[in-house]
């Protein structure tokens, strides 16, 4: 008897087991576009809030490289007027990303050179966050990327204020992903809360 009430007890279980390991997401979310994965494609799609004569931005390499290259990701006018009038190359960027370098924005704005190179001077830029693309951009610099493998850390949607996402964060040391419910509104502000749990977890590698 006492052992057909553990069975019982333990089919009961295994749902919500089942249930806390693969949660859903809410309805009307949908899954974000495989092709803006990468920050060059987001980077591509920034629609200033002013008409810019001349800007650009450019990815750069770390300093520690031999030979570090200079790459122009997105530009608008005559690059050869922009590039040509001296200006002090930042160290550093509004996104960094390993292996790549990091990516910041020079423009002309009366007569004078002007960089963007972190996460506010960005939010200035581009004014009001009002595409997807954007919105992105923003939760990549906070690492909160789309994992296109569960729905659970690649979804979105619109909303009347501005963006909701779930997106996760890859932890490197010790390796594992951990989904976050994620909303940015259209002044830029972002809101994270992680879900609680981790997967893809190994508790054996770190990556740092």
């Amino acid at each position: 008897m006492q052992n057909r009430f553990h069975k019982k007890y333990y089919l009961l279980l295994f749902p919500l087991f089942l249930a806390a390991c693969h949660p859903r997401i809410e309805q009307g979310f949908e899954k974000i576009p495989a092709h803006l994965n990468s920050a060059e494609e987001l980077v591509r799609m920034i629609r200033p809030v002013k008409k810019y004569k001349y800007w650009a931005c450019i990815r750069q390499d770390f300093g520690g490289k031999i030979h570090p290259e200079t790459e122009i990701i997105a530009a608008n006018g005559n690059i050869s007027q922009l590039m040509n009038n001296r200006f002090d190359q930042p160290h550093s960027g509004f996104l960094t990303e390993m292996w790549k370098g990091y990516f910041y924005i020079v423009y002309m704005e009366n007569d004078s050179m002007k960089l963007v190179t972190n996460r506010t001077q960005l939010i200035s830029f581009i004014g009001k966050i009002d595409s997807l693309e954007e919105a992105l951009l923003l939760a990549k610099i906070d690492n909160l990327v789309a994992d296109y493998s569960r729905n659970i850390g690649g979804s979105y949607q619109k909303t009347r204020k501005g963006f909701e996402f779930y997106l996760a964060r890859f932890h490197k040391c010790t390796v594992r992903t951990e989904p976050f419910k994620v909303s940015i509104d259209t002044r830029g502000n972002i809101k994270a809360k992680s879900l609680g749990f981790c997967y893809d977890v190994d508790d054996n590698i770190c990556l740092d």
